[in-house]
């Protein structure tokens, strides 16, 4: 099964992060797309981004999701594991 990748950069607005609006944005992701998958939390490359911005994502989807991964589709790094999912890297 392969990773779905969570689109994390549209919840930004063109690069600058204001907490309020993002978290906002994040409620609003309808997590049916998610439930039960592999799901990918990509790393923006070219963006420091708050560290606070990665972790509101993680305990947004980490219940909801059956693997969360971190960073790139060619070498992810599992952070939250529900249940085993045959993932295309494997």
């Amino acid at each position: 099964m392969e990773l779905i990748r969570f689109p994390l950069e549209d919840l930004l607005e063109g690069g600058i992060v204001r907490e309020s609006e993002y978290r906002q944005k994040l409620n609003a992701v309808d997590l049916t797309l998610y439930r039960d998958k592999p799901v990918m939390l990509p790393w923006i490359h070219g963006q420091e981004l708050p560290v606070w911005v990665y972790l509101m994502a993680v305990a947004k989807l980490a219940p909801v999701v059956a693997v969360l991964s971190f960073g790139e589709p060619c070498s992810p790094v599992v952070l939250s594991q529900n249940r085993r999912v045959e993932t295309a890297t494997e």
